[in-house]
């Protein structure tokens, strides 16, 4: 697994969104179906957009302030830390730790930086759950024209080489390991292009609006929030900004749909950019990914 950044057993840190903090050997069974947070602090392969290196770091600090309603609204939440080092090796430790939360009881939600991060945890999550829809709130489709076969990318870290944030859903796919891929609020002008046309393997869901996902009423599905649905408005530090966003009211109302009509058992976070100036794009990270996972107790 990636080194982590934290002691091991979390004294006297605060964790995402006001987590308590525990080693991942530590972790308790979870009594309800709670979050266990984990980050990952390294771009995995990013082709697109600033880089984020540091955002997990980034997102975690600034939200350590939500603590009081964290402990208030989703007491059972932990957090098991942050993976840095190479990104194949970060690659692997992100499906380790998504697993061993599955094993726990717990929802594994990951904060990364490039929105690759969300292939290692929705692939493992495929794994352990059948019928797996995947659903993700970006402004972009992340299909990329072709996957780049001939380039470097994660390869021999349970990804295929040229996989990279800017195509990495054309390669979840092209494996059918989902039932579905649902895009929710593509708006970036490259995705009105032809070439996805007829033969696009991703539905997408044009508007921010619960209303226009009842298809997916009482899946199991995995959610991946990449940033930049946001409109730059209220998310000035993400790497690649598209005009005419979604609102975080919009977006938390689609999240809080999915949790209460959907079974959620996993879920990524990223494309922050580390950033002082624009803290509380790390606040709305923390409390749209809390509001996926809404503790209920386990059967």
């Amino acid at each position: 697994m990636g080194e982590a950044l934290d002691d091991p057993g979390g004294a006297g840190l605060v964790g995402f969104g006001g987590a308590p903090v525990v080693a991942l050997d530590a972790l308790a069974p979870a009594k309800s179906a709670a979050a266990c947070f984990f980050g990952v602090d390294i771009d995995l392969s990013k082709r697109f957009g600033d880089s984020s290196d540091g955002a997990a770091a980034f997102v975690r600090r600034w939200s350590a302030r939500m603590g009081p309603w964290t402990r208030g609204h989703r007491p059972s939440a932990v957090d098991v830390g942050v993976l840095t080092g190479e990104a194949a090796d970060v690659i692997r430790g992100a499906s380790e730790v998504t697993a061993r939360a599955f094993a726990a009881g717990y929802v594994p939600v990951a904060v990364g930086c490039d929105h690759t991060v969300s292939y290692p945890v929705a692939m493992t999550a495929a794994r352990r759950h059948q019928d797996l829809t995947y659903v993700y709130l970006d402004a972009h489709l992340d299909l990329g024209l072709h996957l780049d076969h001939d380039r470097d990318g994660p390869a021999g870290a349970g990804a295929p080489a040229g996989v990279h944030n800017g195509n990495f859903v054309a390669a979840m796919a092209a494996g059918g390991a989902f039932r579905e891929i649902v895009n929710v609020g593509a708006r970036a002008w490259t995705t009105y292009d032809d070439v996805y046309g007829a033969g696009c393997p991703v539905t997408i869901v044009r508007e921010v609006d619960p209303a226009g996902l009842s298809a997916l009423r009482g899946r199991k599905v995995h959610v991946s929030l990449d940033i930049d649905v946001l409109d730059p408005v209220h998310v000035p530090n993400t790497g690649s900004r598209e005009p005419f966003g979604a609102t975080p009211e919009q977006v938390v109302n689609v999240l809080s749909w999915l949790a209460d009509h959907c079974t959620v058992v996993s879920a990524d976070v990223s494309e922050v950019l580390p950033d002082p100036a624009h803290r509380t794009t790390a606040e709305i990270a923390m409390r749209c990914a809390h509001e996926l996972v809404k503790e209920r107790k386990t059967r």
